[in-house]
């Protein structure tokens, strides 16, 4: 999936970047169209998008017409999740071998990090992110 965006309006949020942010702004354009460049045949990479649940722990931003609390609103964990299924796609349709430590949002997913780390270890991927 691509995302097409208005060159005008990259051009005003170009501008509107100091110089350090428009260099991190190239590094990280660089590093995922090298992604999208490499072979990861056979290279495993465990995403953990972080906490799951609609929580105390989570981030809930109010933004109308949502209210505080609302499922509906933007939370933390759901965006989490939602770029980590999209960094797995990106990284499978590269050939690489990608488990999660969540597929769903729920707070039975709030795992400990240490449990998190051990199934990584215990699948014997070679990438954490």
């Amino acid at each position: 999936m691509w995302l097409f965006v208005n060159p005008v309006y990259l051009s005003i949020i170009y501008f509107q970047l100091s110089m350090k942010k428009r260099i991190l702004l190239f590094l990280i354009a660089g590093f995922f169209s090298g992604i999208a460049a490499q072979n990861l045949q056979g290279v495993k990479i465990y995403i953990n998008p972080g906490h799951g649940g609609y929580d105390s722990d989570d981030r809930n931003v109010v933004i109308a017409p949502y209210t505080s609390g609302d499922p509906n609103g933007f939370w933390e964990s759901k965006s989490n999740l939602d770029k980590g299924f999209a960094l797995r796609s990106l990284l499978q349709s590269a050939g690489a071998t990608v488990l999660m430590s969540r597929t769903t949002n729920t707070t039975a997913d709030d795992l400990p990090l240490s449990q998190i780390v051990a199934s990584a270890n215990q699948a014997g991927v070679e990438i954490m992110l």
